[in-house]
């Protein structure tokens, strides 16, 4: 492995933040002591891939709710673009917020029952998503007692901790990387410009200084201690990569 490579890896794998190694029913039992989840949250991406893992998530009897977050941002148009190149997605509507773009997968491919699903359609960033995601799951009466969440696996850990910062201490998160960048078959799906505009990006948003988002910058996130191979990877990829200044 060379050092782009090893440099890659490290940061992507702090990033897609996973609580537990697989997603199945055992491991979700162990991990809320013998109970599964209340709801599955899925936050807004360009990445159909994600509302797949959660609709796979449901339909394995992890959680009797699933919820989409997700409105109309930048992100809107690559997930139409996607679904509008995969065959698979020939049924489905492909309008409106991230959400409603999440629900027709669930509906028309996954054949989820449209009453057990929650939408907000609303949000444009992480702790939109988080906040929003609470106040839905608060109208609707749903515990938030144990909740899974999903994200695009970049995004993964900065979004687990903006719902922990919207929820109450006495949630519980499982967070789950929909799938592993560096290891799974869905890691090419970013493409290389995309891929290091957010696996850069993250690190310095992760970070609690004066620029990024913990208590000591913007305070949207609690502190996160980032380890100091991914501070060294991060540095390397920052001064070697084309580009790499304007991407973060």
């Amino acid at each position: 492995m060379g050092r782009y490579e090893e440099a890659v890896r490290r940061i992507a794998d702090f990033l897609a933040y996973r609580d537990v190694e697989r997603l199945e029913l055992s491991r979700v039992k162990e991990y809320f002591q013998g109970k599964t989840a209340d709801a599955i949250l899925v936050f807004g991406n360009d990445l159909p891939e994600v509302a797949e893992a959660g609709c796979r998530a449901w339909k394995e009897g992890l959680a009797p709710w699933l919820l989409f977050c997700g409105g109309t941002g930048h992100s809107t148009e690559l997930l139409r673009g996607r679904m509008e190149a995969d065959e698979r997605y020939r049924e489905c509507r492909r309008e409106g917020s991230e959400a409603e773009l999440y629900v027709q997968i669930a509906v028309r491919i996954h054949k989820i029952p449209r009453d057990r699903i929650v939408l907000d359609t609303t949000s444009s960033n992480c702790g939109e998503n988080a906040e929003n995601g609470r106040k839905k799951l608060e109208e609707r009466g749903i515990p938030m007692e144990r909740l899974i969440l999903m994200q695009d696996p970049l995004m993964q850990r900065r979004s687990c901790m903006s719902l922990k910062k919207a929820l109450p201490e006495s949630s519980r998160i499982l967070s789950y990387a929909p799938f592993l960048p560096c290891k799974d078959a869905e890691a090419g799906i970013w493409g290389r410009e995309r891929f290091l505009e957010l696996l850069l990006g993250e690190v310095r948003r992760l970070r609690d200084d004066e620029k990024g988002y913990g208590p000591r910058g913007a305070g949207f996130i609690g502190h996160v201690d980032i380890p100091e191979a991914v501070e060294e990877a991060f540095e390397w990829l920052y001064e070697t990569e084309t580009g790499a200044h304007r991407r973060c």
